[in-house]
């Protein structure tokens, strides 16, 4: 290993590797432009000297997660279908009226495809090493072939057009009226990803696109689909306008 990279546990194959820089979500779906990020340290802890600043990011938003193969692999298979999805996304986004709260769409997508590199920038945002510990969720992305899902697992989308984003690794965290949920979060415009285990998502209008991993790997597909739009104002996963 080059001692000057980045090292650590790949969150996709959890082997020890040089790690390699993963854009969540692609660079070509609009995360190519430098961003400033707050994390915990910015936002809650008043004896972090970083409290009340923000860092830049120039690449975008992301970090180094991944191993070099899975980098390539993942962004090989799927990268490219999922940035043409955000693409069809965003425009239906602008061609919708502003103060709509309904979004409908007719897209033409690789669903597969675009479901694993969803799935793919949950285990890169997963920090705990709880989804790289699972190994029918390794499986899932690592066969592009493979149509078999964990059941414990579903995946929500939802149309967004915040300037703030959302990297919400996985996270469990106690709601007074359901009890303790597991929950994972991604919003970058045009659209918000939400991923549970075992528990239900946060917000009734979000909808289930887990279905997308029974598809055939490459297959195209029309899919009429009406999301809905979530304001997002702060940091904290799972609270919209």
């Amino acid at each position: 290993m080059d001692s000057n990279k980045p090292q650590g546990y790949c969150c996709i194959c959890g082997e020890l590797k040089e790690l390699t820089f993963e854009h969540v979500p692609p660079s070509c779906s609009f995360n190519n432009k430098p961003i400033f990020i707050q994390g915990i340290e910015h936002l809650w802890d008043d004896s972090s000297y970083v409290f009340g600043k923000k860092r830049m990011s120039n690449r975008g938003l992301g970090s180094y997660s991944l191993c070099a193969e899975c980098n390539n692999k993942t962004g090989a298979w799927y990268a490219k279908d999922f940035c043409e999805f955000a693409k069809q996304g965003m425009n239906i986004l602008r061609s919708t009226q502003q103060d709509s709260r309904v979004i409908d769409g007719t897209y033409f997508l690789k669903p597969l495809n675009v479901f694993k590199q969803i799935v793919a920038m949950f285990m890169s945002a997963d920090k705990s090493g709880h989804l790289r510990d699972n190994h029918h969720l390794r499986a899932f992305l690592l066969d592009k072939e493979l149509q078999k899902f964990p059941e414990e697992f579903r995946v929500y989308l939802y149309s967004n057009a915040s300037p703030f984003k959302r990297l919400a690794g996985y996270t469990l965290m106690y709601v007074p009226t359901v009890g303790v949920v597991k929950w994972s979060e991604i919003n970058f415009q045009p659209f918000g990803y939400f991923l549970t285990e075992n528990s239900s998502p946060p917000n009734q209008y979000m909808i289930d696109i887990t279905s997308w991993s029974e598809k055939p790997y490459d297959s195209r597909h029309k899919i009429s689909m009406r999301t809905y739009y979530l304001g997002v104002n702060n940091l904290m996963i799972g609270m919209y306008l």
